[in-house]
């Protein structure tokens, strides 16, 4: 038996305004990326990112840490995911996402 998986959900614009938002974890602004989730329950798999509307806003360093860094798993996924709440808050305030 094997699982089908849900085709990813891409889109260009999303992530470049993500991109455009100042870090939601150190508030630096002017080199944010858009950092997408490791969860594979996010649609992280081997090869492939996680689906586009799972993305944080985060600085190069911040990123890094988040990926990378010596914190526990746990303490690292929390950082994203408050992150990524905040960055989906601040795309709805600043009207760069809303509901058609």
């Amino acid at each position: 038996m094997s699982l089908q998986k849900d085709p990813q959900y891409i889109n260009e614009k999303l992530r470049r305004a993500v991109a455009s938002l100042p870090c939601q974890i150190c508030g630096l602004d002017g080199s944010t990326q858009a950092s997408h989730s490791n969860q594979s329950r996010d649609g992280r798999g081997i090869g492939y990112k996680s689906h586009d509307y799972r993305l944080a806003a985060l600085c190069f360093k911040c990123h890094y840490d988040v990926d990378y860094g010596s914190e526990s798993r746990q303490t690292k996924l929390d950082l994203w995911e408050s992150a990524h709440r905040a960055t989906i808050g601040e795309l709805f305030k600043r009207r760069l996402i809303g509901v058609l």
